[in-house]
C-alpha cells in the first residue's frame, strides 16, 4: 500500500486560528506586531456595540494561495502606485481597500474601512501587474489608513481598534504537504481505490499543482473506453491512475455556475470575497470534502468525467 507522510508547513511565521475557519491562518501585517488568537474576523462580531479600542480586528488581504505562498495582481483588487528606485532595483509599491464589518444586525451597522499597501522588488526596468508573498522573507503589509464609516459610507469619528492584516484561510492542498504519488500492482490499486466513492482508471494530466474551479488541484481524467480496447486502437501511454477519495463534491452537468454563486455568497458573509479560489477553497473545507467530481460535460474544456484530487496521496500509479 502507499506509504503514510507528514504535511509540511507551506508558509512559515506567525499563525493564529480565528473562528471562521478550521485550518490555521498567517498573520501578513497590520498594527499588531505579533499574532493574537482572540482577533475578531469579519461578520462575527455579535455585539450591539462596535468593537472599541481595546480590540483586535482581522482584516483579510486578497490573496491567492500559490507554492509556498500567495500572489496578488491587480485583477484582484490591488492598484499599482508609483515605483521607487532602489540600489539598481525597482520597488513597486500596491494598495487595496478592505472592509471589516460586524454580523447582520450587530455592531450599529458600522464598517472599518482599512487602506492596506504591500510593496515588491524587481529588476530595473521590468514592470509588475502583481507580486507574491511569503512570510517571513517579504515585509509585512502595512495599514496606511483606516476609519469606520456608517451605513450609508459616511466617515464616523471613534476610536480605532487594533488591526490584525492576515492571509485568507489556506486550506491545506496539494504542495502544501511533503508527498509524491504511490505505485500499486493493478488488483492491489483496484482494491485500494474501492475504500473511496470514485471508481475507475484515470489519466493524469499533469503532476504539478494546477488551479482549477476548485481550487488548487490535480486534474484526473477517467478512461471511457477498456484499457484493451484503447491499446487495439493504438492508444500509446500505459500509466494510468486510480485515485482515493472518500467525499467528493459531485457536480453535475449545468449545475456548476449556481453553486460557485452560492460558495461565494456564502464565503462573503465571513469577509471572505477575496476571489473565487480562496472563498471555494473555505467553503469545501468547511462542508468537508477532500476532492471533486465533475460528471461528464461539467467540467470546463472537458467532456470526459473529470476528477480533481486535493493531495497526491489520493492518487496511485497502476504498474504496468
Amino acid at each position: 500500500m502507499l506509504e503514510p507522510v507528514q504535511a509540511t508547513a507551506a508558509v512559515t511565521g506567525a499563525t493564529v486560528r480565528l473562528a471562521n475557519a478550521r485550518v490555521e491562518q498567517a498573520v501578513v501585517g497590520g498594527t499588531v506586531r505579533l499574532g493574537t488568537s482572540t482577533a475578531v474576523p469579519p461578520g462575527l462580531w455579535m455585539l450591539d456595540t462596535p468593537p472599541g479600542a481595546d480590540r483586535v480586528l482581522a482584516v483579510y488581504a486578497p490573496l491567492r494561495a500559490i507554492v509556498g505562498g500567495w500572489s496578488a495582481t491587480t485583477s484582484d483588487g490591488w492598484q499599482k502606485t508609483a515605483a521607487t528606485p532602489q540600489d539598481g532595483s525597482t520597488l513597486f509599491n500596491f494598495e487595496t481597500v478592505r472592509e471589516w464589518f460586524p454580523s447582520h444586525g450587530h455592531g450599529q451597522g458600522l464598517r472599518l474601512r482599512v487602506r492596506i499597501r504591500a510593496s515588491s522588488g524587481a529588476e530595473e526596468g521590468r514592470t509588475r501587474r502583481g507580486f507574491t508573498y511569503r512570510v517571513g522573507t517579504d515585509a509585512p503589509m502595512e495599514v496606511l489608513d483606516a476609519h469606520w464609516v456608517d451605513a450609508e459610507g459616511r466617515r464616523c469619528t471613534m476610536p480605532l481598534p487594533d488591526i490584525q492584516l492576515m492571509a485568507p484561510p489556506r486550506v491545506p492542498r496539494v504542495s502544501d504537504y511533503d508527498e509524491a504519488i504511490g505505485w500499486l500492482p493493478p488488483n492491489n490499486a483496484e482494491i485500494w481505490s474501492l475504500a473511496g466513492k470514485i471508481h475507475g482508471q484515470f489519466l493524469l494530466l499533469n503532476a504539478a499543482q494546477q488551479r482549477t474551479p476548485v481550487g488548487r488541484g490535480l486534474l484526473l481524467e477517467q478512461l471511457a473506453l477498456s484499457v484493451q480496447v484503447l491499446r487495439f486502437a493504438g492508444f500509446s501511454s500505459n500509466q494510468l491512475y486510480r485515485v482515493l477519495i472518500h467525499n467528493p463534491l459531485v457536480v453535475a452537468i449545468g449545475q456548476w455556475a449556481r453553486l460557485q454563486r452560492s460558495m461565494r455568497a456564502e464565503a462573503a458573509k465571513l469577509g471572505l470575497d477575496l476571489g473565487t479560489d480562496a472563498a471555494i477553497e473555505w467553503w469545501l473545507d468547511q462542508q468537508g470534502y477532500d476532492g471533486a467530481l465533475f460528471e461528464r460535460g461539467a467540467y470546463p474544456d472537458s467532456a470526459a468525467r473529470t476528477v480533481v484530487a486535493f493531495r497526491r496521496s489520493q492518487i496511485a500509479a497502476i504498474q504496468a
